[in-house]
């Protein structure tokens, strides 16, 4: 490809391609170079590192997240804020762990920032309260994304049922009644991990933590 028809679009398309044939390990100037059919310093004319192209797909993954219709109630705008975050990292591969190692810098994050500031302000929160109830928010969408892609790509390695084994020879190898809640809540346990449901179960306590603490 010549060089003047290589664009930042261009290379994050490129990047993309990459992230989901061969994961983020994977990422490296070398091998998007070969991905664009050019030489790697020619790559140097529009990214320096690895964490520009890092914060390229930062900024895809933010231009993917769909912005929920302003509401009066703001638990529900900020659940469906959530929800389009999550939904955004997860369409692509190791999407949260791109989000935590890049900075908030690119224009499409920002205007996802103030939007979540934006709901809370509309909610009439304390000044002194949106900043870190935002952060909240965002710490637990990106920690509970990153953990699922974590254990998808250990399952897609190991096996469901490998894990699985695993598991239960680790506990059983300890007697019952020295760890009873684990063989209880992990040797059975009785919801799911890491799907939308147990994502909006955690949420709600989080949001109901923050409405408690407002009503104070």
């Amino acid at each position: 490809m010549a060089k003047n028809k290589i664009n930042k679009e261009i290379i994050t398309e490129a990047a993309l391609s990459i992230l989901h044939e061969k994961g983020l390990a994977n990422l490296t100037m070398r091998n998007l170079a070969a991905n664009l059919k050019v030489k790697a310093p020619a790559l140097y004319w529009y990214i320096k590192s690895k964490q520009e192209i890092l914060q390229l797909l930062s900024e895809y993954i933010s231009s993917q997240i769909e912005y929920p219709e302003e509401s009066k109630d703001w638990e529900e705008e900020m659940t469906l804020l959530s929800l389009a975050s999550r939904r955004a990292m997860l369409s692509v591969p190791d999407g949260a762990e791109i989000m935590m190692d890049t900075l908030p810098v690119s224009k499409k994050r920002l205007h996802l920032i103030n939007k979540a500031f934006e709901i809370f302000h509309r909610a009439n929160f304390p000044e002194d309260k949106i900043f870190l109830s935002a952060i909240l928010i965002n710490s637990y969408v990106t920690s509970f994304v990153l953990d699922e892609q974590k254990q998808k790509k250990m399952i897609d390695e190991m096996g469901k049922e490998e894990i699985v084994n695993q598991f239960k020879g680790a506990i059983t190898a300890i007697p019952e009644d020295n760890i009873p809640h684990v063989y209880r809540y992990m040797l059975t346990p009785k919801t799911k991990l890491n799907d939308e449901e147990s994502f909006l179960a955690g949420l709600r306590i989080i949001l109901k933590g923050i409405k408690a603490e407002m009503d104070r």
